[in-house]
């Protein structure tokens, strides 16, 4: 997957969803590197491919904060979730909710 926006790092051109870790987390100002590892180690059984998961991640982060992407990357206040907005998101995403028993 790709999202197509190329950005240069360490000399070569990467889609920002293939960046190395510790560049991608940066692209998202209000990400801190905890929540990113927290992010991605709760997304990462769901959606293995990291692609994947960082565009997910994006829209995660995008949906908490009630803005677009493309927004995300000015956005300079802090992101702030919890685990019931990480649950709500797989929930809506994947369709694996908690069925009653």
């Amino acid at each position: 997957m790709r999202l197509g926006v190329n950005i240069e790092y360490d000399g070569r051109n990467y889609d920002i969803l293939e960046l190395p870790n510790e560049a991608f987390v940066h692209l998202i100002p209000c990400m801190t590197e905890e929540q990113f590892r927290r992010i991605n180690a709760r997304f990462e059984h769901v959606w293995p491919d990291p692609t994947v998961r960082r565009n997910h991640m994006l829209s995660f982060a995008a949906e908490v904060l009630e803005t677009s992407v493309d927004y995300l990357f000015l956005y300079r206040d802090r992101l702030r979730f919890d685990d019931e907005d990480l649950e709500a998101y797989l929930q809506a995403h994947t369709k694996q909710g908690h069925r009653p028993s």
